[in-house]
């Protein structure tokens, strides 16, 4: 599911991720990234508005210096770790690609690996294990 509205308030991005929403966008993002975001939910990937990240983070955050951040499975390997730290903080395929000097299809396989690896089914379940295990570069 894909989430298209006007509003950019925390508590409802928060909603949406946790009612399983894949994507979250913004009714007044450009149209190539309204579509972009649709092919990559329907991809089976997810989706952040780049305008709501910092929302997202903050909120997940806060939970993470309540609870405290358990460490990374054991099962990821360091690479596996870089990717998901870098999705927790909102990159994109070719971004992270860009950043780690890897191939775009390196970094496919590398979220694939991930999802089975923790049970992820997409993209945004992947950026909240990120950030609730500490994993997103911000703390």
């Amino acid at each position: 599911m894909l989430v298209l509205t006007m509003f950019d308030d925390a508590e409802i991005v928060s909603a949406a991720l946790a009612a399983g929403a894949a994507g979250f966008v913004l009714k007044d993002a450009p149209c190539e990234e309204i579509i972009q975001a649709c092919r990559a939910v329907a991809a089976g990937e997810g989706w952040l508005d780049p305008a709501v990240t910092p929302q997202v983070l903050a909120v997940y955050r806060t939970g993470i210096a309540r609870a405290g951040p358990p460490s990374a499975p054991a099962s990821l390997s360091p690479r596996e770790r870089e990717v998901l730290a870098l999705i927790g903080e909102g990159a994109t395929n070719p971004e992270i690609a860009l950043r780690l000097a890897i191939a775009e299809g390196t970094v496919k396989a590398h979220v694939g690996a991930i999802f089975t690896k923790l049970g992820l089914r997409d993209r945004a379940a992947a950026v909240i294990f990120a950030l609730r295990n500490g994993l997103d570069g911000g703390t």
